[in-house]
């Protein structure tokens, strides 16, 4: 078996997959298409909330991550532990959500397997006990890359004394070459929206809004996403995050006087991509939706409700577009919005000099994991 494993080197991938959420399939997808075009001898092997579905969509292994004999039996005969991309190490949707992805990464170190935190968003970590299990652990990876400046920071706060890699989210690996249309062509018959290149075609706008605290944003927002099919562009209100989101869904669709086009369905990650690479432009509060369309070359406008969106806006050179959650104003997006649309030529090209450089930024980063299989 030794022989063959070296011959056959294996990856684990321990994320929070499996969920139905197209930000961290998005995550995973990019993941596996970067190792696999590096590393095409490579096994991959997914930690899944649902590894049938993980299987079939990613063509890689996959095991359930809440079985502990199969997680580590895949982590003593892997090569490489991988451990993101996404907000994994935060307690803000539950204080024992740290605890779970850095006991799989201490496993790893005690066996003495390579292992790198890729990519992810670090923090916040409110709890004492998350704060010193993270520096603890995270000083024992070999590789540690973070998405943006604001988790470099806080790791830095933390007293990590290890060098981070500022990166960027995995998904910026992605071009409008990699995209097949084709993904959601019947999705878009389905729903009535004509295709790209019809000729009574209208403009559209892909929506993703979730719910937060008392949904006081969803009026305006409604308001808003109004605006703009008065003015004549096609409305499509998307679930990232299926079922969670569809509620937000709904709410804004009952509100709006001109009634948008939406999803009621889970989409998977190629769909998802495929949608904003499809659409002419963005208004995302989902930070995968901006991320998706930065990728993509889409224009797009976020509303941030956590400071994650913020820092990732801030990397793209696009704060202006970023709206605070808190104080939101229909009509000064309405502005901004008809502003985004009507860029001057050096405007878009310094996005997409900045589009570029995330583009190889990811790709750096997962050539960073590739050769650690070396």
């Amino acid at each position: 078996m030794g022989s063959e494993l070296r011959k056959d080197p294996k990856i684990a991938i321990s994320g929070y997959y499996g969920f139905d959420n197209c930000g961290d399939e998005a995550v995973l997808l990019a993941t596996v298409h970067c190792l696999k075009r590096l590393k095409p001898d490579a096994r991959i092997v997914v930690f899944s909330n649902n590894p049938g579905k993980t299987r079939k969509t990613y063509g890689v292994r996959s095991v359930n991550r809440w079985n502990p004999l199969a997680v580590a039996f895949q982590i003593m005969t892997c090569h490489l532990l991988i451990s993101g991309g996404g907000s994994l190490i935060q307690d803000v949707t539950s204080s024992k959500s740290p605890g779970y992805y850095l006991a799989i990464i201490l496993f790893a170190l005690i066996l003495r397997k390579k292992t790198m935190v890729y990519s992810q968003g670090i923090g916040p970590l409110s709890v004492k006990k998350n704060r010193t299990k993270t520096r603890r652990i995270l000083r024992g990876c070999n590789v540690v890359t973070v998405r943006d400046k604001l988790s470099a920071d806080f790791l830095k706060e933390l007293g990590l004394d290890l060098a981070v890699h500022v990166g960027c989210d995995p998904v910026m690996a992605f071009s409008h070459e990699d995209i097949d249309i084709g993904e959601i062509k019947e999705l878009l018959r389905e729903l009535g929206i004509p295709d790209a290149m019809d000729e009574n075609r209208r403009p559209l706008l892909f929506a993703s809004v979730r719910n937060w605290k008392d949904d006081e944003h969803l009026a305006p927002v409604a308001d808003l996403l109004d605006m703009q099919a008065l003015v004549g562009w096609d409305v499509l209100l998307i679930p990232a995050h299926f079922p969670d989101d569809l509620d937000a869904v709904k709410k804004i669709s009952n509100l709006m006087s001109r009634k948008p086009y939406r999803i009621d369905k889970c989409l998977n990650a190629r769909q998802f991509l495929a949608l904003a690479s499809r659409a002419d432009k963005v208004f995302s509060m989902r930070l995968h939706g901006l991320i998706c369309a930065m990728a993509m070359g889409t224009p797009m406008m976020g509303l941030s409700y956590d400071p994650k969106v913020d820092a990732f806006m801030e990397q793209a050179g696009l704060s202006r577009y970023c709206l605070p959650w808190d104080h939101f104003d229909w009509e000064t997006a309405e502005f901004l919005i008809e502003e985004m649309e009507a860029q001057p030529i050096q405007t878009l090209q310094s996005q997409e000099r900045r589009r570029r450089e995330l583009y190889d930024m990811a790709w750096d980063m997962a050539r960073q994991a590739a050769n650690m299989l070396e």
